[in-house]
C-alpha cells in the first residue's frame, strides 16, 4: 500500500532573538530537537534559531536533523529531556488510527512512540510544521471542522503523553514555537501562552476539558483557526517522490495545546 506523508508549509518568518540571560550550570535543562526526512522548507533556520535561545538558557541542546536522526538515537537523547521539539512530516500512524508518528530515518508510529521513548522528566513535547500536529494537514482541500482538528491533535500528542510527557503545544507559523517559549521563560502558563500565541493570527475557536481516561483529568485542549482564502503551495510527499502545487488554502488550524493550563516553566527547578 501506498503511503502518504505531509507537511505544511511555515506561514510567517522567524523573528530576531536577543540574548538571554543564562541560568545556574547546576540548573542546566536539555532539549531535543528533530527534523524529519524528506523536508523541504529551511528547517534548519527555523530549528537553529530555536537551539539558539534554549542554548543561551543554558540548556544542553541535542540536535538531530536529517539524515543524522536515528531513532535509537533519539530514544536515547530523550531519556533526560526537558522539552522536545519536532520539525517533520506527519504520517498516519496513530495510536487511534489517523494521524500520529514521526517521519525520520523510518516511519516511527503512535504506538512505537508510547512504548519505546521513556522520558523520566515529564518534557513539554512541541511540533511545528507537521500535518495534523495542530490539526491542519497539507492535503485538505476542504474545511476540516474543528473535530476534526482536536481529533488530529489528540493523535499526534497522545504517543508522547503514554511515554511520560507533561503537555504538548503545536504551532505552523515560523515563529510560533519561539513566541510560546519566550513567554513560557516569562512565568506564563501554559493556557496564558496560548491564549496569547493563538490570538496574534487566529482565531480560538476551542478551550475546553478534555475527556480521555489515558490523560490527566486536569488537561485542557485549545484549538485555533485562520480563514484561508489565500494563495499558498501544497507538497505531498509519496513512496519518496515529492510534488509541490499552488493552491487556494481552505479554512485551516495552525495552533493547539493540550495539558494543563496552570502549567509552568520553571529553570529554577
Amino acid at each position: 500500500m501506498t503511503k502518504i506523508i505531509l507537511t505544511l508549509l511555515t506561514l510567517v518568518a522567524i523573528l530576531p532573538l536577543k540574548a538571554q540571560k543564562k541560568v545556574n550550570k547546576k540548573n542546566q535543562k536539555m532539549a531535543v530537537l528533530v527534523i524529519g526526512s524528506d523536508i523541504d522548507l529551511d528547517a534548519e533556520t527555523t530549528m537553529d534559531e530555536l537551539a539558539f535561545f534554549l542554548d543561551s538558557l543554558n540548556f544542553k541542546v541535542q540536535k538531530f536533523y536529517d539524515p543524522n536522526n536515528s531513532w535509537e538515537d533519539i530514544k536515547k537523547a530523550s531519556k533526560k529531556t526537558n522539552l522536545f521539539i519536532y520539525l517533520g512530516h506527519g504520517t498516519h500512524k496513530g495510536i487511534d488510527g489517523g494521524f500520529g508518528g514521526l517521519v525520520i530515518d523510518e516511519i516511527i508510529s503512535g504506538k512505537r512512540i508510547a512504548q519505546e521513548l521513556k522520558f523520566e522528566n515529564k518534557p513539554m513535547v512541541m511540533f511545528t510544521a507537521t500535518c495534523g500536529g495542530a490539526g491542519s494537514s497539507a492535503g485538505d482541500n476542504d474545511d476540516i471542522g474543528v473535530a476534526e482538528a482536536q481529533k488530529r491533535v489528540l493523535g499526534s500528542s497522545l504517543p508522547f503523553f503514554l511515554a511520560g510527557a507533561q503537555c504538548y503545544y503545536a504551532n505552523n507559523y515560523g515563529s510560533g514555537l519561539l513566541s510560546c517559549l519566550k513567554l513560557l521563560f516569562e512565568n506564563k502558563t501554559l493556557g496564558e501562552t496560548y491564549e496569547i500565541t493563538a490570538s496574534k493570527q487566529t482565531t480560538i475557536e476551542k478551550i475546553e476539558q478534555l475527556n480521555d481516561q489515558r490523560l490527566n483529568p486536569a488537561f485542557q485542549i485549545g484549538i485555533s483557526s485562520h480563514p484561508g482564502g489565500h494563495k499558498g503551495r501544497r507538497t505531498t510527499t509519496a513512496n519518496g517522490v515529492s510534488t509541490t502545487e499552488e493552491i487556494i488554502r481552505p479554512k485551516g488550524y495552525p495552533v493547539a495545546f493540550i495539558g494543563d493550563p496552570a502549567f509552568t516553566l520553571n529553570l529554577a527547578e
